[in-house]
């Protein structure tokens, strides 16, 4: 079939010198300059065929010689061959193990790709994060490479000269991972660890939640199960969903049940930095209960491009249990580790609302985008729970680049938490990654508003003041924030009045970074009272 149409095209592209030699020429002659054409038409399908064959195959590679081109064979063990029609992402996090061939479509490239790459009639998008392990190749469109990205072998593009208009039916995506917000903790191992002052060492097995973008499955089963050592508990998830892929986007059912030790503390700290500062350093940042239940949901998710939305509404049953401090210490950090807080025990079930929308794009040295994020959540009486509350929260970033040397990074966050304030919705500020001048959790109640900002300047600027590392860049930065405890019986959007200027706790300093604004080593002073530098340490950039 596609040697026929390689035929066909050939034959109309030279359909007007047919007719022009028909009408100058003998018969005889004709028949001739026709059984040439013919000839003429085999030999091009069939070395298009051949070299496209090859390249399918995986045993080709186009390398640069003295005097042009020359092709060589080349096997690559264990690899495969994907082929999609139409635009295709690899996100970033994800790799394809082989050839990557996409046909009709722009190739956007976030992963990894270990093999070569070949899109046809369509151009490649090279963005920061990207790592081809092989050759890219864009036939009839082009290849845009960005700063970061990385490239093993050579690229090439050709004339580009299809309409761009054309329209497209289907959309296909490699990916399978979703991650709609900057600070959703999402482990992307098999294996899992981790130690904290509850639990002591824990280790695990998992496997991560897959989106099935291009619709290749409709079920798909996620899950967790690990062992505390101090705590002496079993710890289990299994969760099962419908998914069906449209071309605007996934829709999805589902469930899953569980026995957790969970926390609301996700957005302080990952649960990697906290292992860390656990195990060295006797500093525990988030607090912990058990959580066993059940949940069932519908979502729709949307992926295109840099830009990522979840809708997600949820049904959840779960019972409450405090858990108690296990753990001592640590093997640097001293012998006690402070007290885990109790929680507001019982059966809790709500209906929850969870919305977002992410336009960040990460580069080498700064990312760039907005990340918004709401969530509302209703438990009362009525639905047999022993809680009664409403609560919304709302989380705002901004990252904005001012140039390719510095950039500037704004998060807003605010909550209301109606009825009764249970102690596991309770907002809490103070420490780590919210107001580091302050004491960790030192305010809470039942409003709260928060905001930080920073100003990351790379080396690139501060090396033409004065002699700076390549690899460091400076933070200075500022939070504000307040918490107040109002009447239970005041709604949703009432008791913001209680907060006033004096009741705002802010702070201000700088932080010695690495490039990314990761593993920094800062140092705050609060600006309401005259007090010493809190000196601090982190693995990851604060939001």
């Amino acid at each position: 079939m596609q040697r026929q149409f390689f035929r066909i095209a050939c034959v109309l592209s030279l359909a007007p010198f047919l007719l022009t030699a028909q009408s100058s020429q003998p018969d005889d002659s004709f028949d001739r300059t026709s059984d040439d054409i013919d000839r003429f038409v085999d030999e091009l399908v069939g070395d298009i065929e051949v070299r496209l064959d090859d390249f399918l195959d995986g045993r080709t590679a186009r390398s640069r010689g003295g005097d042009g081109y020359r092709w060589e064979d080349q096997e690559k063990e264990g690899a495969e061959t994907l082929t999609f029609n139409g635009d295709t992402d690899v996100a970033d996090g994800d790799t394809i193990n082989g050839d990557l061939v996409v046909k009709n479509g722009t190739l956007t490239v976030r992963g990894t790709v270990l093999g070569d790459v070949l899109v046809v009639n369509g151009d490649v998008l090279l963005r920061p994060t990207a790592r081809v392990h092989g050759n890219v190749r864009a036939m009839n469109g082009s290849v845009t490479r960005d700063d970061g990205s990385y490239v093993e072998g050579y690229t090439e593009e050709s004339s580009k000269e299809y309409d761009t208009k054309r329209s497209r039916t289907s959309r296909a995506r490699y990916s399978t991972s979703f991650k709609p917000f900057m600070w959703f903790d999402r482990d992307d191992d098999d294996f899992l660890f981790r130690y904290n002052r509850v639990e002591g060492l824990f280790i695990g097995f998992g496997e991560n939640k897959k989106y099935f973008w291009d619709g290749s499955r409709s079920l798909t089963g996620h899950g967790s199960f690990g062992y505390g050592f101090a705590s002496h508990k079993w710890r289990l998830q299994l969760g099962l969903d419908r998914q069906f892929a449209t071309s605007s986007g996934l829709y999805e059912i589902g469930g899953e049940a569980h026995s957790l030790t969970d926390t609301k503390d996700e957005w302080i700290m990952s649960v990697g930095e906290n292992t860390a500062a656990a195990l060295f350093f006797r500093e525990d940042y988030r607090d912990y209960h058990q959580r066993e239940g059940y949940s069932v949901h519908t979502a729709r998710y949307t992926k295109e491009g840099d830009v990522t939305t979840l809708v997600d509404l949820r049904y959840t049953v779960d019972r409450y249990t405090s858990m108690a401090r296990i753990v001592g210490g640590s093997f640097f950090g001293g012998t006690t580790f402070r007290n885990n807080p109790a929680v507001d025990e019982g059966m809790l079930r709500s209906v929850s609302l969870t919305a977002g929308v992410s336009t960040v794009e990460k580069y080498r040295k700064r990312s760039e985008g907005w990340d918004l994020y709401m969530k509302a959540e209703y438990a009362g009486r009525a639905a047999g729970g022993d809680h009664d509350f409403s609560l919304v929260l709302t989380d705002i970033r901004r990252y904005q680049p001012l140039s390719g040397d510095d950039q500037i990074s704004i998060r807003l966050r605010a909550g209301s938490l109606e009825g009764t304030p249970v102690q596991q919705r309770v907002f809490e500020l103070g420490g780590a990654n919210t107001m580091p001048a302050y004491a960790f959790k030192e305010f809470a109640g039942n409003r709260m508003l928060l905001a930080n900002i920073e100003y990351q300047v790379d080396s690139d600027i501060l090396d033409e003041i004065f002699f700076w590392p390549d690899f460091l860049a400076m933070v200075l930065f500022s939070d504000a924030g307040a918490v107040a405890s109002v009447p239970q019986r005041y709604g949703m959007h009432e008791g913001f009045d209680a907060f006033s200027v004096s009741s705002i706790r802010s702070d201000a300093g700088f932080a010695i970074s690495w490039h990314n604004g990761d593993a920094r080593l800062g140092f705050a002073w609060k600006t309401d009272t005259k007090s010493p530098a809190a000196v601090f340490f982190r693995l990851n950039r604060p939001f």
